[in-house]
C-alpha cells in the first residue's frame, strides 16, 4: 500500500524510497562491507556489476545470492535490481569461459537479419538469469552517424536509424522473454558526438526535426513497444527546450540526464511512463561540471527515476544524504519521489525475486557455454564482411613455398581519464596477441610482427615483412589511429592485392581507401571467436556473408511538394487506385478534396503522402491522412522519407497537440482502418506511431429505402417529447451557430454547419427545439448527396447505396438538453426527412459511443484505430 506523500516521511520511511533510487557499483569479488552497508543502511536497491566483480561461475553466483540475501536481512520488501553491462561484443563484463562470447551490435547489425539479434539477446537472458542478475543495461539504441564516435562506434547496430530500431526491438524481445529487464541506452542518442561522456561533456548541435529523424527514431519505437527501461545520457543538446534561449543559456548545456526538457521528450511526447534511469553520475560529462552529489538531485529532480552511481562509496552515501535533504526542504517533491518508487516497485514485481539461485544450476553451464559458442560463431560466420577483395587474392592455399606474415598493434600503456571501471576501453589501439594462434591452425609457418607506436621494427621483423608474399594486418580502430592509419597505407602501396587488411573493429579505418586497400574484411570487434571468422573466411573454409551496416549513403528519394496540376492529381489518382485497391476514389472527388488549402502533400513516382493542418482553440493538429508506396518499390525508404516530408511541414514554425494518422475535413479514414493488414499497422508502429488505449471509432450504414424509420417503441418516445423540429433557416443562423461554439470543440464541426449555410443549403440540417421556448436545443447534419459536405467524403459512395448515400453527423446537443433524448429523437427526424428526399442510405461517420445507433438499425460499416506520434 502507497503511503501519503502529504504526510512528510519519517526518516527511515524517507531513507527506504530513497535509497530503492540508487544503483550502485562496489569493488571485488565478494560482497564488500561498503556495499553491505550501502545495502543495509541506506537500503539501496539496485547494484550494478562491472568485469571487477567476476572471477568465476561459482564466485559470481554466490555474489549475486548474497547480495539478495543481504537485502532480505535487511528487511528489503522486494529483491534487489542486480544489473550489468553485457552488451557483448567490444561491452562484455562476463567473459570466456565464465560465459560464452556473443556478438555485439554492429556484428548483429552486419547479418542483415534481426532474427540474430533476438537469439544472442535471449542467449544473453538464459546467461544472466542462471548467475541471478535480472537487468541488462543493453541494448544501446544510439545511431553511429559519427564514424569518429569515441565511445558508441560497433556498440551501435548501424548508422542507419531505421536499422537500429529493428534491431535494438528484436534484442528487448529476447532479453525480456528470457526474464532480464532490458534498458536502452543512452537517450537522447549518444551516436553523433566526438566526445567520449566519461571525459568530458559533448554536445549535439542538431534541432529537434533532426532528432526526431534520426537519433529519436530507435528510442520511439522501443518505446512504443514498451521497453522496460530507458537510461539517458550525459550529453547537451541545444536543439531541445526553449528554442528562445540562446545556446549560451545554462539550461543548452544541461546534460540530457538532468535535464528536464529531455525527460519531457519522453514522458509527454513518447508518454512513456516505464522505469528512466542516468548513466553513471561518476562519468566526467557531470562530475566535472556539476559534482556527482549535486548531480544526483538534478537528475530527480528533471524526471529520472533512478541515479547511478558506480565506483565511490563516499560519492553514494553523499548523494544518498543530498536527496534526502532535497526532499526534506522540498526542492524534490514527495509525489515525485512516489512516482519514481511505485514505478520501481512495479518492474520489481514483474522481474524479481529475493529467491537466491541454486549453485546446482552451474552443473549446466559447460553445456549452455558450448551451445551457446555455437550459437555465436554461426552468426560470427554471418557477420564478417568482406568489403572488397581482388579475385584470386583468397582463400589462400598453404605452400611449403610461400611466405605468409600476421602484423599487429601491440598494446600501448592506458591513459588517465574519469573514474576506472577497471573495464577496457573502448576505443584502444591494440588487438589479442593470441590471434596469431587461430592463424597458425591453418599454416604453423606464419610469422608474427607486433608493432607499437613510436617504436621501429626490428631488423628481423623487417625482413619478415620485406620477403613476405602475403601479408595479413590487423587494425583496431586506425581511423583514430595515425600510426596503424599510415603504416597500413605505406603497405598497400608496396604489397597492392598481396596485403589483405582485417579491420578488428570500427569498420571504418580503409573504407574509403581502395586505391591503396584492395582486400579489406571487417569483423566489427577485436574478439577471438570474430577474429576465427575472417580467418576462416581468408583461409577458405567459410564463405563471406556478412554487409556492411555502416558508410552507405542514405537513400535518396525524389520526393516534391504535390501540385494542383491536372498531370499531378491524375499521377496521385492513379497511384491511389493501384496502392489502396479495396478504398477506390473518384477522380473528380479527389480532386475537388486537394483544392483545400489547409492540406501538405508530397508526390513521388512510386508513392505519395497527405496531410492536414488545422488550429482549434488556440491549439494546432496534424493529420496524416494517407501515406502510399507501390508494392514493389517498399522497403527502400520511401514510406519513411514521405512521413518525414509531412510531419515536418507539419510541425515547422508550430508545436502540434496531437499528430495522428487520419482525417477530419476532407474525409478519408477518421484513423486507420483494423482490417489493414498487420505489417502496415507494424510499419506506423516502428516507426513512432503508438495505439493509445481508447475505443476504436466507426462508420455506421443502414439503407432507409424501405422499412420503418424506427422500432415502435422508440417512435412513441419521440412523439411524447416536448420538442418541435424543423430544418435550418437562414433566420436560425445566429442562434445555432453561437450555440454551437460554445459546445463543441471539435476540429471541423462547426465549419461544417458554416459551409452549408454559405452554400445556401440550410435544409441539409435538422434542428430540434424547445416547444414552448422554440430555443434550439439540437442539431445534426442530415445532407443528401448534393450537399456540399459531402465533396469532403472519399468513400461514401462505396456504401451499398453509392452515388444515392446521405450523411448524419455532427448530432449535438446543448448542454442544458442533454439526457432527455433529443439526440435521438433528431436521429429520427432527420432519418424521415432524408427518405422523402429520395435519399437511399444513410453514413453515420465517426462514432466511438457503443449500443446507440444499432437501435436504429444501424451496423458498421468500417472501424478504425488511433495511430499517435
Amino acid at each position: 500500500m502507497t503511503s501519503s506523500t502529504s504526510i512528510p516521511w519519517s526518516e527511515e520511511e524517507l531513507r527506504s524510497k530513497v535509497g530503492q533510487l540508487f544503483i550502485v557499483g562496489f569493488h571485488g569479488h565478494v560482497a564488500s562491507e561498503d556495499i553491505k552497508t550501502l545495502i543495509r543502511t541506506h537500503k539501496v536497491g539496485a547494484v550494478i556489476l562491472f568485469l571487477r566483480n567476476v572471477n568465476n561461475a561459482a564466485q559470481l553466483l554466490e555474489l549475486t545470492n548474497s547480495l539478495q540475501d543481504t537485502a532480505k536481512e535487511a528487511g528489503h520488501k522486494q529483491g534487489l535490481f542486480i544489473a550489468i553491462d553485457q552488451e557483448n561484443g567490444l561491452v562484455t563484463r562476463i567473459k570466456s569461459p565464465v560465459a560464452a562470447q556473443l556478438p555485439g551490435s554492429m556484428a548483429l547489425g552486419a547479418t542483415g537479419n534481426a532474427n540474430n539479434a533476438y537469439k544472442i539477446a535471449s542467449a544473453t537472458a538464459e546467461t544472466l538469469k542462471s548467475f541471478g542478475i535480472n537487468t541488462n543495461y543493453a541494448p544501446i539504441a544510439d545511431v553511429n552517424s559519427e564514424p569518429k564516435n569515441p565511445v558508441i562506434g560497433v556498440r551501435s547496430p548501424s548508422d542507419n536509424p531505421e536499422a537500429v530500431g529493428r534491431f535494438v526491438s528484436a534484442q528487448i524481445k529476447g532479453l525480456s522473454e528470457g526474464g532480464v529487464i532490458p534498458c536502452v541506452k543512452h537517450f537522447p542518442g549518444h551516436g553523433d558526438t566526438a566526445v567520449d561522456s566519461h571525459y568530458g561533456l559533448p554536445v549535439i548541435a542538431k534541432s529537434k526535426a533532426q532528432l526526431d529523424a534520426c537519433e529519436l527514431v530507435p528510442f520511439r519505437r522501443a518505446v512504443v513497444e514498451g521497453v522496460d527501461s530507458v537510461m539517458t545520457a550525459h550529453i547537451a543538446m541545444s536543439g531541445i527546450g526553449d528554442l528562445t534561449l540562446t545556446d549560451d543559456h545554462p539550461s543548452k548545456k544541461l546534460p540530457a540526464s538532468l535535464n528536464p526538457a529531455a525527460i519531457k521528450i519522453l514522458r509527454e511526447e513518447m508518454k512513456y511512463d516505464g522505469m528512466i534511469i542516468s548513466d553513471c553520475l561518476e562519468m566526467d560529462g557531470v562530475r566535472a561540471t556539476f559534482g556527482t552529489e549535486k548531480g544526483a538531485v538534478m537528475a530527480l529532480k528533471a524526471g529520472t527515476d533512478c541515479v547511478m552511481i558506480c565506483h565511490t562509496m563516499s560519492a553514494q552515501v553523499g548523494a544518498i544524504n543530498l536527496v534526502m535533504e532535497a526532499v526534506k526542504s522540498g526542492e524534490l517533491s514527495q509525489n515525485d519521489i512516489q512516482a519514481s518508487v511505485t514505478r520501481v516497485e512495479a518492474l520489481k514485481s514483474k522481474y524479481v525475486n529475493n529467491i537466491t539461485v541454486p549453485l546446482s544450476t552451474l552443473e549446466n553451464a559447460d553445456t549452455r557455454n558450448s551451445r551457446q559458442a555455437a550459437l555465436a560463431s554461426e552468426v560470427y560466420a554471418k557477420s564478417t564482411t568482406v568489403v572488397r577483395s581482388v579475385a584470386g587474392s583468397f582463400p589462400i592455399v598453404p605452400s611449403s613455398t610461400q611466405n605468409i606474415v600476421f602484423i599487429s598493434p601491440g598494446k600501448t600503456p592506458a591513459g588517465g581519464g574519469a573514474v576506472e571501471s577497471g573495464e577496457e576501453k573502448t576505443r584502444e589501439p591494440y588487438t589479442p596477441s593470441t590471434y596469431i594462434d587461430l592463424l597458425r591452425v591453418q599454416d604453423p609457418r606464419i610469422a608474427d610482427v607486433r608493432f607499437h607506436d613510436g617504436i621501429p621494427l626490428s631488423p628481423m621483423d623487417e625482413k619478415l615483412i620485406a620477403e613476405a608474399d602475403i601479408l595479413i594486418y590487423a587494425t583496431r580502430n586506425a581511423s583514430l589511429s595515425p600510426y596503424q592509419k599510415d603504416y597500413g597505407l605505406s603497405l598497400g602501396r608496396k604489397f597492392g592485392e598481396n596485403l589483405i587488411l582485417i579491420a578488428t573493429c570500427d569498420p571504418y579505418d580503409f573504407l574509403e581507401e581502395k586505391d591503396e586497400i584492395k582486400n579489406y574484411i571487417t569483423i566489427y570487434e577485436p574478439t577471438i571467436p570474430a577474429f576465427k571468422s575472417a580467418v576462416d573466411i581468408i583461409f577458405g573454409i567459410a564463405k563471406p556473408l556478412g554487409s556492411l551496416p555502416v558508410g552507405s549513403p542514405a537513400a535518396s528519394h525524389d520526393i516534391r511538394p504535390f501540385s494542383m496540376s491536372d498531370e499531378d492529381v491524375l499521377q496521385l489518382w492513379k497511384l491511389w487506385q493501384e496502392i489502396f485497391p479495396k478504398w477506390p476514389l473518384e477522380l473528380r472527388r479527389l480532386a475537388k478534396i486537394l483544392e483545400q488549402d489547409h492540406g501538405h502533400h508530397f508526390i513521388h513516382e512510386k508513392g505519395f503522402v497527405m496531410s492536414y493542418f488545422f488550429s482549434l482553440n488556440g491549439s494546432n493538429y496534424g493529420k496524416i491522412t494517407a501515406v502510399g508506396v507501390l508494392l514493389e518499390y517498399r522497403g527502400n525508404g520511401l514510406g519513411t522519407a514521405l512521413i518525414s516530408k509531412a510531419r515536418k511541414a507539419l510541425t515547422e514554425g508550430s508545436n502540434l497537440k496531437s499528430l495522428q494518422f487520419g482525417s477530419v475535413f476532407p474525409r478519408f479514414w477518421p484513423a486507420v482502418p483494423i482490417d489493414f493488414h498487420q505489417s502496415n499497422k507494424n510499419f506506423l508502429l516502428h516507426r513512432g506511431f503508438q495505439k493509445p488505449v481508447e475505443p476504436t471509432a466507426r462508420d455506421f450504414y443502414r439503407s432507409i429505402k424501405e422499412g420503418e424509420i424506427a422500432p415502435p417503441d422508440i417512435l412513441a418516445r419521440v412523439s411524447k417529447l416536448p420538442l418541435k423540429f424543423a430544418p435550418w433557416s437562414p433566420e436560425l443562423y445566429d442562434e445555432c451557430i453561437t450555440k454551437q461554439r460554445a459546445n463543441f470543440k471539435n476540429i471541423g464541426w462547426v465549419e461544417a454547419y458554416e459551409r452549408l449555410a454559405a452554400a445556401n443549403q440550410h435544409h441539409e440540417v435538422m434542428v430540434a427545439f424547445d416547444a414552448e421556448t422554440n430555443a434550439q436545443l439540437g442539431w445534426t447534419l442530415m445532407c443528401s448527396p448534393s450537399a456540399v459536405v459531402l465533396d469532403d467524403f472519399a468513400f461514401i459512395n462505396l456504401l451499398p447505396s453509392k452515388d444515392n448515400t446521405g450523411l448524419i453527423g455532427c448530432v449535438g446537443v446543448d448542454k442544458a438538453a442533454r439526457g432527455k433524448g433529443v439526440g435521438l429523437a433528431l436521429l429520427v427526424k432527420a432519418i424521415e426527412n432524408m427518405k422523402e428526399r429520395d435519399v437511399e442510405g444513410v453514413m453515420i461517420d465517426w462514432v466511438t459511443i457503443r449500443g446507440f445507433y444499432e437501435h436504429l438499425g444501424f451496423e458498421v460499416a468500417w472501424e478504425y484505430e488511433t495511430f499517435e506520434w
